[in-house]
């Protein structure tokens, strides 16, 4: 072979691998395909060759990103044999957060009909992470200025902290209070399992003696051969056995009463007015309860003239209440009914989340509950020139960030006037006041048996 021939043959392989090199990294394809456009306000750093995905497959590219008449235009060649239906979604996604762009495609209808080669479709605007990162820090500002914010009667934080500081007062003179009567009470205790211990003894005997009198043994079984007086001493005897575990169970309930104080305070940043109710939750055994108390006590009236407080001043609340998980299982259930605000009405709160603590760890589903109330169905009435004809339905989401802390929302008059309030809840158990509750009961106890036995 010349030396021509191999520098010939050597110049064309060369040429060959340059064209199959140019083909490969140019992203040529001899594959058949049509081309589609799709215009949109912002393409969100889409760039030319990026992917075309239909259901998560690559079904063609980008190859051209055009501005026309203020808009982006993205020219796509897909795959023939590829169908797009009419009332597809286009979309720009990413691969993660920060991943490469690529225009996804959503399956329209086929009932439809199939998108025309060359159509120009409206694809649907990217969010762009930055533009709603500075939404969320702008809303962030606004709450934090509005929780911060001083009004006629300072800030909501300033108000929380004062109410709280207030509650600790009363719990402190409370306190007080039974400190200087726990003597008495330790003494009332000790002298009461002095009782239980003898009520115990008494009942061993007369099982004993309920045993001896069923035979004919001894002095006493012989004086009750004869079945009448048999009969009348063993009535006698299981009435003084009634009697005591009567005695008994009423020294149980002594510690058996759970008490909780109840502060729920409510600001309307509309009106800038704030209520306040107050009220003890009052617990004789597990799954029920009696509530009494005041709502909005002391209400102070400073509205400006963006509107009018339409809430009544200085209702009661009396209501008695069942608690607890539905079959053992599930949601746990608040529901409560009697007076409301001095009306007759309903409250029912759910805690959707609910599971049984383990210790003294608080799951994070009983943290958050929905309150539900009625009251006031007959309201027919003029109030501030306002004719009130439907019942008062208030909604409302909690929070709990502690045992005794809570906060939340609200939305009060539904069907009337409704009012947006923040709601801050305090709650917590007080055992002092379970005890004088305890001996209370003890005492009316004894006294409506004392006054059967004259």
């Amino acid at each position: 072979m010349s030396l021509e021939t191999k520098v010939g043959a050597f110049v064309l392989g060369g040429l060959i691998l340059l064209g199959t090199g140019i083909f490969l990294l140019g992203d040529f394809t001899l594959e058949p395909r049509y081309t589609l456009s799709v215009t949109f306000h912002d393409v969100g750093n889409l760039s030319k060759d990026a992917p075309v995905k239909l259901a998560g497959v690559e079904v063609g590219k980008v190859r051209s990103l055009i501005l026309e008449s203020g808009l982006a235009k993205a020219v796509c060649q897909i795959r023939k044999g590829v169908d797009i239906y009419k009332g597809a979604h286009f979309t720009v996604a990413s691969t993660g957060i920060i991943g490469s762009k690529y225009l996804a495609v959503e399956q329209g209808s086929p009932s439809r009909g199939l998108i025309e080669a060359g159509a120009i479709l409206q694809g649907d605007d990217p969010v762009m992470l930055e533009k709603a990162m500075t939404r969320a820090l702008g809303s962030l500002e606004d709450l934090l200025g509005e929780l911060n914010a001083k009004g006629p009667r300072g800030s909501l934080t300033e108000n929380l902290r004062d109410t709280v500081a207030n509650v600790r007062e009363l719990t402190a003179n409370l306190n007080d209070l039974i400190v200087t009567t726990k003597p008495g009470l330790e003494k009332a205790i000790d002298r009461t399992d002095a009782i239980t211990a003898k009520l115990d003894d008494l009942l061993a005997k007369s099982n004993q003696m309920m045993a001896s009198l069923s035979t004919d043994k001894g002095a006493v079984g012989a004086l009750l051969h004869d079945p009448k007086v048999k009969e009348d001493v063993k009535e006698t005897i299981t009435s003084v056995k009634d009697a005591a575990s009567t005695a008994k169970d009423v020294f149980g309930r002594i510690t058996q009463f759970r008490v909780w104080w109840n502060l729920d305070w409510r600001y309307d940043a509309l009106i800038r007015t704030s209520h306040a109710d107050v009220g003890l939750k009052i617990s004789p055994r597990p799954g029920r309860y009696y509530y009494v108390g005041g709502a909005n006590l002391a209400n102070i009236n400073d509205a400006t003239v963006r509107g009018v407080d339409y809430a009544p001043y200085n209702r009661v609340d009396g209501l008695i209440g069942f608690e607890g998980q539905l079959l053992g299982k599930g949601p746990y259930v608040d529901l409560a009914v009697g007076s409301i605000r001095s009306s007759g009405g309903a409250r029912l709160t759910v805690t959707p989340f609910y599971r049984k603590p383990v210790g003294d760890e608080t799951p994070l589903g009983n943290r958050f509950s929905v309150m539900a109330q009625g009251y006031e169905f007959g309201r027919n009435r003029q109030y501030k020139s306002h004719q009130f004809s439907h019942p008062e339905y208030d909604f409302g989401l909690l929070a709990r960030l502690s045992k005794w802390l809570g906060i939340g929302a609200r939305v009060e008059d539904v069907q009337e006037i409704p009012r947006f309030h923040t709601w801050a809840n305090v709650s917590f158990e007080d055992q002092d006041v379970a005890y004088l509750f305890g001996l209370a009961t003890f005492g009316a106890a004894t006294t409506k048996g004392r006054s059967k036995s004259k």
